[in-house]
């Protein structure tokens, strides 16, 4: 399925007469991703991105979820990080809407604690109403003789690669992607700012593909190879090797198309 808005309240009616019944896997790539968005409209970026009609679904069909989180529910102030080590800090709404969901997945109390929420009032009330609404869910889980669904949680970097199949394909703006931003601003040679110091360890989306199709094959579904090895969900970080800055970026653009690069300024 896709092309679902999961602001619109008859996304989950849309997603069940799609799916007929049958549902093996779910693999949930549909965000609220533009952090300036989120800060300004909080409700849509909980409703988005903590989706707990989803979860619910999950249960009643008996289908695990492959959930393509962020590397935003860090802190970012180091230069890598490491799932079953380093804490969880997002500072600003799309980290926080993320992590939530995250420990939906994972049945974990609190969704967001006293750090996590930042101090943010308006964070604190959508905590307490998601958790209102997620422990009975949870409460039926562990009522039920029905196994919880196994969950694949993947904290993505930032995805580059082609434009989108679908025109305008994310609500970020004019632009379905960073790079196609990119590639407008150096051909229009419109002067445009960017950062050097904030670094993402930047994902292909044919990786990502890869990474989603090797725990569909792997651990997730009917007929994998150790679908029932390991009942509990699990957190991976989903980024690459290396590191850039949006400077680098944009450089790097540049290069490729072999564009002026004198519109591109760095900023702190």
């Amino acid at each position: 399925l896709g092309n679902i808005d999961f602001s619109s309240d008859d996304y989950m009616a849309k997603i069940q007469n799609g799916c007929g019944g049958s549902v093996d896997v779910i693999v949930h790539l549909a965000a609220l991703s533009s952090p300036g968005y989120c800060e300004n409209n909080p409700k849509d970026a909980w409703k988005v991105n903590c989706p707990l009609e989803l979860y619910r679904f999950s249960l009643e069909v008996g289908a695990p979820i492959i959930y393509v989180s962020t590397d935003q529910v860090y802190e970012g102030t180091k230069k890598f990080y490491v799932e079953d080590i380093d804490e969880t800090l997002p500072v600003n709404v799309y980290g926080r809407t993320k992590l939530a969901f995250e420990r939906v997945l994972l049945g974990k109390d609190p969704l967001l604690n006293e750090r996590e929420m930042g101090g943010s009032e308006v964070c604190r009330e959508h905590v307490t109403n998601f958790s209102k609404i997620a422990s009975p869910l949870k409460n039926v889980d562990s009522n039920s003789s029905q196994r919880v669904p196994k969950s694949i949680i993947l904290r993505s970097s930032l995805i580059l690669g082609p434009p989108t199949p679908l025109k305008n394909g994310c609500k970020k703006g004019s632009f379905p992607s960073f790079l196609q931003f990119i590639h407008h601003r150096l051909e229009t040679g419109q002067s445009t700012d960017y950062f050097v110091n904030e670094f993402r360890s930047v994902v292909f989306v044919e990786d990502v593909i890869d990474s989603i199709r090797h725990f569909l094959n792997n651990s997730l579904g009917r007929g994998s190879e150790d679908a029932s090895a390991e009942d509990s969900s699990s957190v991976f970080n989903m980024g690459g090797s290396t590191r850039a800055s949006r400077v680098d970026m944009a450089m790097a653009v540049a290069n490729h198309l072999k564009l002026d690069p004198s519109s591109i300024n760095g900023v702190i």
